[in-house]
């Protein structure tokens, strides 16, 4: 009988161990499912260079959904609109065209595939340019929809808690029953 629960003590503090290096290794290779889906995304949305959900719609075209309407419908006033289709290696005229309409609207029109799929990959930003006067401040909080959620830590750690006192138990129990002997 003693060697059963000598052994039971040794396989529960291998297990504890074992569980101790393993969970913090596992949680440091999580990938967030938003880093590897990237398909039909929606355009960066900015107002002055901050991240909005709200002070800007699009919608395409029905005629044409290659062709994509931004409105401000935000507080202040819209001065003007930038894009990032430069930086992505587009070139105006070939792979897209810029239209500003007479109600303060900007409409992007992708041409070539390249750029098609650099906004279906969410990698478009459309930035409004707005002055909201002297008195007026923005109080438009950063998205931070894209970062993981912060359990992996506490779990590994949590884990590595309860493996740590099963490993002190099984010691405890095993020197009790030498100390019995």
């Amino acid at each position: 009988m003693k060697k059963i629960l000598s052994f039971v003590m040794a396989a529960i503090m291998t297990v504890s161990v074992f569980a101790m290096s393993v969970v913090p290794a596992m949680a440091a290779t999580v990938n967030s499912p938003t880093a590897s889906t990237a398909v039909n995304k929606k355009p960066i949305l900015q107002v002055n260079g901050v991240v909005t959900e709200t002070d800007i719609i699009y919608s395409p075209d029905k005629t044409n959904p290659k062709s994509i309407t931004f409105t401000y419908v935000g507080e202040g006033t819209l001065t003007g609109w930038e894009e990032n289709l430069e930086d992505l290696g587009l070139a105006e005229g070939t792979d897209y065209t810029l239209s500003y309409n007479e109600d303060g609207s900007l409409t992007i029109t992708f041409i070539s595939a390249e750029a098609i799929a650099d906004y279906d990959n969410g990698e478009v930003i459309v930035n409004a340019l707005v002055d909201f006067g002297t008195d007026a401040t923005t109080t438009t909080k950063k998205n931070n929809s894209s970062k993981a959620p912060a359990t992996g830590m506490s779990s590994a750690l949590a884990a590595s808690g309860i493996a740590i006192a099963c490993a002190g138990i099984a010691t405890l129990t095993a020197a009790k029953k030498k100390d019995a002997e």
